[in-house]
């Protein structure tokens, strides 16, 4: 197995992006249930303490916490859909770019063995 940090940030940023963008799904599909409350997946602060103090990465796991926002006075449902599309927009966005920062890795990784 790899011991490198970046893989190690990476498939955690991956792992709680994932996490994140479920529960945007599970948001976006209950947005008219009644008294449903929205979610939010929060990783990135264990994430970057992890990696400044040099822990052990697996051990970063993605919280989910309920919103706090005020829900719609008819329903009680607080999720606010131009806000979820809007956040599961960017977790694509952060998702593949961890994506391709991996796949950088691995490639620099093989020229590396290669000797090329």
């Amino acid at each position: 197995m790899l011991d490198d940090v970046t893989i190690g940030a990476l498939q955690s940023a991956m792992h709680g992006l994932s996490a994140r963008q479920s529960a945007i799904s599970q948001d976006i599909s209950n947005v008219n249930t009644p008294y449903y409350r929205a979610r939010n997946v929060t990783f990135e602060g264990d994430l970057r303490r992890a990696v400044q103090n040099g822990e052990d990465l697996s051990g970063v796991q993605p919280t989910t916490s309920y919103s706090q926002a005020e829900g719609n006075a008819l329903t009680g449902n607080n999720v606010d859909l131009d806000a979820e599309t809007v956040a599961s927009v960017q977790t694509e966005m952060s998702f593949e770019l961890a994506v391709r920062a991996a796949g950088d890795r691995f490639s620099l990784l093989s020229s590396a063995i290669k000797g090329a």
